[in-house]
């Protein structure tokens, strides 16, 4: 009976797990996406600022989410606090030790995966509203937390672990019994 399930459920696991899709990352950001100083954690969120954006080739549309999306703690920060912490920010600071590019792009955009290192003196922390048709949509867009918004990391309860290191336990016995 075990032989037989497992010729008939292990083929089924595999046609099934072979139809993925690939879609928006609405988890936390990775520690590798985001660069921290003055107190606030900075993330390289989009190449463009405007939440609807058509380019100029077929496909080339993009949506934008904003700061607070998927529950983040991230915000837009405008005015002089922008232009004073931007003027002190460096693109080294948004660099690997391998040179590329520190960025959360793919968190927050529908098309666009990556930018270049000449965007970067092309910034904003706005939207632009989407009716204006102007060359400001094509300022990169940047999102910042406070460090205190850190969300903090789930940690399973010793009990959850106990349950799991048994039931292992148990299903190594079994598989010895059988045998």
């Amino acid at each position: 009976m075990i032989k037989l399930i497992i010729k008939v459920v292990f083929p089924v696991f595999f046609l099934i797990s072979s139809s993925a899709f690939a879609g928006l990352i609405t988890t936390d950001l990775a520690e590798d996406t985001y660069v921290t100083y003055g107190g606030y954690d900075w993330t390289w969120a989009s190449p463009v600022n405007s939440e609807n954006y058509n380019g100029a080739l077929p496909g080339e549309t993009n949506v934008l989410y904003g700061p607070s999306s998927f529950n983040r703690n991230w915000q837009f920060i405008e005015g002089n606090t922008l232009q004073a912490l931007f003027s002190e920010l460096t693109l080294d600071l948004f660099k690997k030790t391998d040179g590329s590019l520190i960025t959360s792009i793919v968190y927050w955009n529908s098309f666009f995966t990556d930018t270049t290192e000449s965007n970067f003196y092309f910034k904003s922390s706005v939207w632009v509203d989407d009716s204006a048709m102007s060359f400001f949509r094509q300022f990169d867009t940047f999102y910042v937390r406070n460090i205190a918004d850190r969300p903090t990391a789930q940690v399973p309860e010793p009990s959850t672990l106990m349950i799991f290191a048994i039931a292992l336990i148990a299903l190594s016995l079994r598989k010895r019994a059988i045998q």
